[in-house]
């Protein structure tokens, strides 16, 4: 089970922070929405250390993300908090991230790299909207483009079922995976239909949602 859940969590991590790093140095936010933002950080920073029994790379982004996260202050300069430390953990990050992926071989790397996209998005977008974003701009694209992520796992789900002979089994995981990606599409988007503002709840459980529908896809490629 949790070599199944490994590299879903770690493309929701990677993602989210990587959501969370775009929206802090180049969203146009003010003092006490970054003291919020730099909160945010703390759900990847521990959710790192769930991954260093997998990997001990996972220490380092760990590390790095938890001292920027603890010596961040609310100032009046965008670049409050050491900065190049986050830039560092991104990059370490992405190399935790590659490793884990690259233990199941290419079929897993090309559907971590849309779990990436998908959780990242989703993930990202819960977190932002617990630290009362701003950024309408975010509420709008990052559903859509998990969405639009999420149909290329179908796509990529289907083609690896069809070079597999474990047929009954691939059938079933897609189907839980269908399903259960489909009450995380209906939950993210419904902010977009009703044309009200994200709710927390609702977009932490459309996360969850896909969470589960991408470990059920991810015997797929491990297959």
């Amino acid at each position: 089970m949790y070599t199944l859940l490994a590299p879903a969590v770690a493309s929701a991590v990677l993602g989210a922070q990587l959501v969370l790093s775009l929206a802090l140095l180049k969203g146009e936010i003010c003092p006490g929405q970054r003291g919020r933002f730099h909160h945010a950080f703390w759900v990847p920073v521990f959710a790192w250390l769930i991954l260093v029994p997998f990997t001990l790379f996972a220490s380092l982004p760990f590390l790095l993300l938890g001292i920027f996260a603890f010596r961040s202050k609310t100032g009046k300069t965008r670049h409050s908090g050491p900065i190049p430390l986050l830039h560092i953990a991104n990059l370490l990050g992405f190399v935790a991230w590659i490793v884990i992926l690259a233990a199941h071989g290419g079929g897993m790397l090309m559907m971590g790299a849309l779990q990436l996209v998908i959780l990242g998005a989703s993930l990202g977008h819960s977190l932002l909207v617990r630290a009362r974003s701003r950024l309408q701009a975010f509420d709008r694209l990052l559903p859509l483009i998990s969405v639009v992520a999420f149909m290329g796992v179908m796509v990529l789900a289907a083609l690896l079922s069809a070079l597999s002979p474990s047929a009954t089994t691939d059938i079933n995981a897609i189907m839980a995976g269908a399903g259960l990606g489909l009450l995380g599409v209906a939950a993210q988007i419904w902010h977009l239909l009703k044309q009200t503002s994200p709710v927390f709840w609702r977009v932490s459980v459309g996360f969850g949602f896909m969470l589960l529908a991408n470990i059920s896809l991810t015997r797929l490629a491990m297959a």
